[in-house]
C-alpha cells in the first residue's frame, strides 16, 4: 500500500476505486463487514468524486464509520484514511488529498 505525508505525519491511505479494491478491503479490514451497514454499491459517474481514468459505466461507493461514529458515504475516487480508533475512517476528496499529502518514498 502506498504511503503519503501530511506535514510531518506519515499516513496510510488508499483511493476508493475498482482497480484498488483489494487494497481497500485490506485497509478497512473487519470494518468492511462488522461496522459497514450496507456494504459497497455501484454509482454512476456523475456521483463519483473522480473516475480515476477507469471506464464506467458504474463506479463504487460504500459507507464508512467516522471517528465520532457517524456513517459517511465514500465515493469512487475518495481517499480512505484510517483514524486512531479501530474501524473508524475518513474519506477525503481527491483534490483536497492532493493539496495536503504527497507520496513518501519507502
Amino acid at each position: 500500500m502506498a504511503r503519503y505525508r501530511k506535514k510531518s505525519a506519515v499516513i496510510e491511505a488508499v483511493q476508493l476505486r475498482w482497480t484498488q479494491w483489494n487494497e481497500v478491503c485490506e485497509l478497512l479490514g473487519d470494518a468492511l463487514n462488522a461496522e459497514n451497514p450496507t456494504g459497497a454499491w455501484e454509482i454512476p459517474a456523475s456521483e463519483a468524486s473522480d473516475t480515476c481514468g477507469e471506464e464506467g459505466p458504474n463506479y463504487i461507493a460504500l459507507h464508512i464509520r467516522t471517528t465520532y461514529g457517524h456513517i459517511e458515504t465514500a465515493r469512487h475516487g475518495d481517499w480512505l484514511i484510517p483514524e486512531k480508533a479501530p474501524g473508524r475512517f475518513i474519506a477525503v476528496e481527491p483534490r483536497l488529498f492532493a493539496a495536503d499529502y504527497e507520496p513518501v518514498e519507502v
